[in-house]
């Protein structure tokens, strides 16, 4: 019998479950390539494609503050092909910031997991005569509308983490945004810029070489890459907890058999030790949460920035 009798017969049917299998899963970042979540999302997707048996590819949509990318996966398909990897800008952040994004960071989505998380560093200019946080606080005070931060830009995490210290310690910094962190670290070497919130990936290499001082860690515990260095709270600003999640979204209506497909998968993948270990090398620590985390650790941080952004008067954007 010929193939086509056989199609037409009903026994060379084709499967669904291998027609998916061969197609290939795509993390959609809002983000460039070459940045730390571009470098996690490529360290886990080999991993995961193992897992999966089933190819995964990364396809950065970067640009209009990961709206884009973040309504593109909403507009997917829900059929676990299309992933968003992201991390507090898309549903965090930006909802704090922008009152009229065309997405519901709940209502749109189906979580699938918490991957991991990055805290900042307290970061001062060599010259700011402070040896630890509450010095440095007294100092600002001390000097108030003359002690100013710098970020990667308004709206950024660095950014709100500023404005967030501000209203818990009443240090009245002046925010000062750059285009990425590079002319930070030159004006804070130099004493123009007196501190900066930045993950360990960048901060760490200019504490080495003397272009900044670490007064702290803004994690809930202390970070692996600087045991030494102690959290905010111990340094004495309670309640002075942020780090940078990254986590994995589908669109909503996924099947409940696939978004737990996904889940196991990933629950495997973060298991392994040496991605463990390549995850501290990119400054991120390993943190699994099933769905039910996700949603939480998204909303809680959510709420938090909105109250931030009325507190500290900044404007959102339409």
């Amino acid at each position: 019998m010929r193939r086509r009798q056989l199609l037409q017969a009903g026994l060379l049917a084709p499967c669904p479950a291998l027609a998916q299998a061969s197609r290939p899963v795509r993390l959609v970042l809002p983000f460039p390539a070459g940045g730390p979540t571009d470098a996690l999302a490529r360290l886990m997707a080999p991993l995961l494609a193992a897992r999966l048996e089933q190819p995964v590819v990364v396809d950065n949509r970067p640009g209009g503050g990961g709206v884009p990318a973040t309504e593109h996966v909403m507009r997917a398909a829900p059929d676990g092909l299309t992933l968003l990897f992201t991390t507090n800008s898309t549903h965090s952040t930006g909802p704090a910031l922008q009152t009229h994004l065309p997405y519901d960071p709940e209502r749109d989505f189906t979580p699938i997991a918490l991957l991991a998380k990055s805290p900042n560093l307290v970061l001062v200019a060599p010259a700011v005569p402070a040896e630890g946080l509450t010095q440095f606080v007294a100092w600002a005070r001390a000097n108030p509308g003359r002690v100013n931060f710098g970020s990667s830009g308004t709206g950024t995490i660095p950014h709100l983490t500023g404005e967030l210290f501000n209203l818990l310690t009443g240090a009245g910094m002046v925010h000062v945004p750059y285009r990425g962190t590079g002319g930070v670290y030159a004006e804070l070497r130099r004493g123009d810029v007196h501190a900066l919130f930045d993950p360990p990936l960048t901060a760490l290499p200019n504490v080495a070489s003397g272009s900044a001082r670490a007064l702290a860690t803004t994690g809930a515990a202390r970070t692996p890459l600087a045991p030494d260095l102690p959290t905010a709270v111990e340094a004495g600003v309670p309640g002075f907890v942020v780090e940078t999640w990254f986590g994995l979204f589908a669109p909503a209506a996924l099947a409940a058999a696939q978004q737990g497909r996904l889940v196991a998968a990933l629950e495997g993948v973060l298991a392994d030790e040496e991605l463990r270990r390549r995850l501290l090398g990119l400054g991120a620590e390993a943190a699994w949460g099933g769905p039910e985390v996700l949603t939480a650790t998204a909303r809680t941080d959510r709420e938090r920035w909105i109250k931030v952004v009325r507190d500290a008067g900044l404007r959102p954007n339409d």
